[in-house]
């Protein structure tokens, strides 16, 4: 459990710098974390920081094994099956408040209309200052008081932009009801909560988004052609047509009209879901909408991710909860250690099974 000084000798030291994590009430395993400095040029210096898990997990290790096996965490209404034991994915890893942690970052210049300027990605070594619930950064936005407030509502802006810019290139605005359930002690239902999205979820996201896409951008464009290195993208195809068509007849029956069209799809689903918004017929049609879309996976395939309107995409952000992750950063820190590409075959079967 100690970080051996040598270790933090290697690393992009970010312990003085303004961090924090936000995560639902009950959550245990913290494993992103956001800092943000001012710079004197007047943009913004934002660091994605993500539990440096492949430092402790040994690559074909039993743990390793066993964390493949299982690909991922299993959250159910009362407890989480982990991928990695609790003391890794709980303590070791978790990005716990003022304590010391191993990280991988993206770290971003960003200027007041959030656009990106420069780019870093490297390991880190950090100190969360403050584990705030959705609640409380909720709070912090609309009242802008409270502990790192102006942090928050400066973090708020510019994840409102990114969203927007987002729209903007044609990503899908889905917006799904969540529920959550309240158990006695004998795990019996008392009552089904619905949980709201709001800002601090959203602010979140944006981050994670921007980390993800970036990453899979800079190892995409490393090399080019044929040469290309493997890595492992987060994909989403285009819908099936006769889906969408059947979609389209179903949402004629609201009085909606829908573009099926490949270039107009995506607004036009956007404009539907904008338009249903506090209206009866609002869950079965957001629902559908959903289910006539194709499935995401993992691939070694550049393919583009057709909800998110991005060309390349992965998951760099949750290697606490899921295999992709971990097999993402183990990549990203080769390629920046100048390794050379490894069998893009072995990679796949990787991804599917995960």
């Amino acid at each position: 459990s100690e970080i051996p000084a040598e270790e933090i000798k290697k690393r992009r030291d970010f312990r003085k710098t303004t961090t924090f994590t936000i995560d639902p009430a009950d959550a245990k395993d913290f494993d992103d974390a956001l800092s943000i400095q001012w710079l004197k040029n007047g943009n913004f210096e934002i660091g994605v920081h993500i539990a440096d898990v492949t430092h402790y997990l040994q690559e074909n290790s039993q743990l390793d094994q066993e964390g493949f096996k299982r690909a991922t965490s299993v959250y159910l209404v009362d407890r989480t099956v982990p991928m990695l034991p609790e003391r890794l994915s709980n303590e070791l890893c978790s990005l716990r408040p003022e304590e010391e942690k191993l990280t991988f970052s993206a770290v971003f210049e960003i200027d007041r209309e959030a656009n990106i300027i420069n780019q870093w990605f490297g390991k880190t070594v950090i100190k969360s200052d403050r584990r705030f619930t959705y609640e409380e950064a909720q709070e912090r936005i609309e009242q802008k008081e409270g502990d790192y407030s102006k942090e928050l509502l400066q973090l708020n802006e510019l994840a409102l932009k990114l969203k927007m810019n987002r729209f903007v290139r044609g990503a899908i605005n889905f917006e799904t009801a969540e529920v959550k359930f309240d158990l006695d002690e004998n795990g019996k239902p008392l009552k089904v909560i619905p949980k709201e999205r709001k800002d601090a979820h959203k602010l979140i996201e944006e981050f994670m988004l921007l980390a993800n896409k970036r990453v899979a951008e800079y190892v995409h464009e490393m090399k080019s052609g044929k040469n290309r290195n493997t890595f492992v993208y987060r994909t989403h195809d285009f819908p099936d047509p006769d889906k969408i068509k059947a979609f389209s007849v179903f949402a004629q029956k609201f009085g909606y009209t829908l573009k099926v069209d490949a270039q107009t799809l995506a607004a036009s689903i956007n404009k539907l879901v904008d338009t249903i918004e506090g209206k009866p017929e609002q869950n079965v049609l957001q629902t559908l909408a959903i289910r006539a879309m194709a499935k995401a996976k993992y691939t070694t395939k550049e393919d583009g991710h057709f909800g998110l309107a991005f060309e390349h995409y992965t998951h760099f952000t949750s290697p606490i909860r899921r295999y992709p992750d971990v097999m993402v950063h183990r990549l990203l820190f080769h390629y920046l250690n100048k390794g050379k590409s490894p069998d893009k075959e072995e990679y796949e079967e990787k991804c599917l099974h995960s």
